[in-house]
This record gives structure tokens, sequence and C-alpha cells, in this order.
């Protein structure tokens, strides 16, 4: 064996040493004694900010709903924000690994490199609660560093955490297009390229059958399925999109001459329209925005699937029987 090969085996058999120590070691300090970090009470909450990454957003409690402040004004999901807030609430460090400044940079809590959280409260919602910085997973992928603003030293806290706190500003936004009562859904028109069909629930049209589900076809009016007319009427009630474009992103959308166009009409008069157009280069997903708001929404094909269906598929059997 030459002598460079040597030096190289020693140097790697060095390495691995220090590596395996290295990770033994922040074993050891992710096994003992669990302490609570802070003492927030999530009722008190009234407005949570959060820095860093790119992904700084504000996040404020409105009359009971949660809502997006910064860098833009629409309702927050309300199931995210009470995810993060239960994080914050059983929030639990195990041991601190480092009292040095110099190394939070390595653990991703210093100010350039961790993501920054703030939850304010009190009478006037200024009183800052808590106060902590959010770093990167051990080694061991069970536990994330974090560091209190105004200390140096460097805790690990039980859990994956970061993907709680360090969100995108349209993964914070609320993603539902439509939150109906299905049985407030009286009309239906889904027009398209490759689809064209009106539904009609009975007796919201003259001259109807006396069926639960009426269908518009070429040669007049039939009696749809109910089963898939009622899991269309569901769909469109509880719409949901895939995420929203990000702030400052360019939407080319015609929305003059869409591709397709669904309408409907509502027990009380009133009425919902959906416009939908294509994305440039993009097969998979849809941009959508409802009447009445200037919103653009992502929706996937898939979820477009469920509604554009064609009139053969819609109507009943010749023995009448249109599922349950």
């Amino acid at each position: 064996m030459s002598g460079s090969t040597r030096k190289l085996l020693i140097a790697f058999g060095v390495l691995l040493v220090v590596t395996i120590a290295w990770n033994s070691m922040e074993r050891r300090r992710t096994t003992s004694r669990v302490r609570s970090f802070e003492d927030v009470v999530i009722e008190d909450v009234t407005r949570i900010s959060i820095s860093g990454k790119g992904n700084d957003v504000t996040l404020e409690q409105r009359g009971g709903v949660w809502l997006i402040t910064a860098p833009i004004e629409y309702p927050a999901n309300q199931t995210l924000v009470d995810e993060l807030l239960g994080k914050v609430e059983e929030l639990t460090t195990v041991n601190v690994v480092s009292s040095n400044s110099a190394n939070h940079d390595l653990y991703e809590v210093g100010a350039d490199t961790g993501v920054l959280v703030q939850l304010y409260g009190g009478r006037e919602g200024d009183r800052r609660l808590m106060s902590m910085y959010v770093g990167k997973m051990t080694s061991d992928f069970s536990h994330t560093f974090i560091r209190r603003f105004t200390e140096d030293d460097v805790h690990t806290a039980s859990g994956l955490l970061s993907g709680y706190f360090n969100k995108t500003v349209s993964a914070w936004q609320d993603r539902t297009i439509f939150s109906l009562p299905v049985e407030s859904i009286e009309q239906l028109q889904v027009v398209g390229e490759e689809v064209n069909y009106a539904l009609a629930i009975r007796g919201s049209i003259p001259d109807a059958p006396e069926v639960p589900w009426v269908l518009q076809t070429e040669e007049g009016l039939a009696e749809a399925d109910s089963s898939k007319a009622m899991a269309i009427v569901r769909k469109v009630a509880g719409l949901g999109a895939s995420g929203f474009p990000e702030p400052g992103d360019p939407v080319e959308a015609d929305w003059e001459n869409p591709v397709i166009m669904i309408d409907g009409r509502l027990v009380d008069g009133s009425t919902i329209e959906m416009r939908v157009c294509e994305i440039p280069d993009d097969n998979n997903r849809y941009y959508i925005r409802k009447g009445g708001d200037e919103t653009v929404f992502l929706i996937y094909r898939s979820t477009l699937d469920s509604i554009l269906k064609q009139r053969g598929d819609l109507i009943a059997d010749e023995e009448g029987e249109s599922g349950s």
C-alpha cells in the first residue's frame, strides 16, 4: 500500500469517527429531559408575524376569523393557522445544543438564516407574547432547532416544525371557492369545448318531468341520473382550489373567452358563475375565477373532470333507475 493511499484511509477514518461522535453527541442532546419552551395562552393570540426565507406574512384575527393582512389582504386558511397555534401550545424543548451566537447560522436560527415567528395579543393586540427563530431539523429527523429572539441558546424542540411555520403566502390563503349548502343549488349549466349540459332540480323549470333531476338535451328535457347529478352539485357547492399564483406572478388569461363556463342558480334566486382559462405550458392546472371576485385560483384538471361530464353519461337508464 502506497503512502498516499495510507494517508487517505487515515483521513477518511478520522472523518468517520468525528461524524459518528457528532451524531452520537446530538442524539444525547435530544434525549434529555423535555421542558416547556414558552407559556403562551393561545386564546390571547390575535396577530402572528412570520418572516424569513422570502416568505414574510402577517396573520390577524378579526371577529374570530383569521385573515392575511400582509403582503396581501385575503382570508387565511383557518386549519393551517390552528395547526400553527397548536404546535406553539405543545412546543417543548429537549436540550440546549449551543450557547454560542457564532453557531446560529449553523443551526439556521440566525437573523438571516432562520424563520422568525412572533405572536402578539393583549387588549390592544400589540403585546408580544412569544418570539422565536425556527431553524433546520436535526440529523435524526425527529427534532427542530429553535432559539428565542432575545437569547443565544439554541434548543432542540420535539417534532418537525418548519413546515408549520415556513409557508408561502399562497399556502396561507383560504382555498375555498364555494362553500354552499348542497340543497341551495337548483340549476347548473356547464359549457366547454367538449362538454355542454344543464341540470335542474324538479320544480325549478316549467313543464319539467316529475323526477328528482332534469337534464337538458338536444332533444329536450330528460330524466337525469340523480346520483350523478348530486355528485356534480356537491362538487360545485364545496369547490376548493389547489392554490394561487404567487404574488407578483403574471396571470395570462383571457376571461372574455374562457375554455369552460360554469353557471348556476340558487333557490333564493341568486346566481353563481365560474370561468376557467388555460395556463400556458401547464397541462395539469387551470386558472379559475368566480363572478364578482377578482381572485384568481388554481385548480387541477382532475378536480374539473368530476364536473365535466357528457350529457349521455348523465341520462337515467331506460328503466328509469336514476340512482340513490
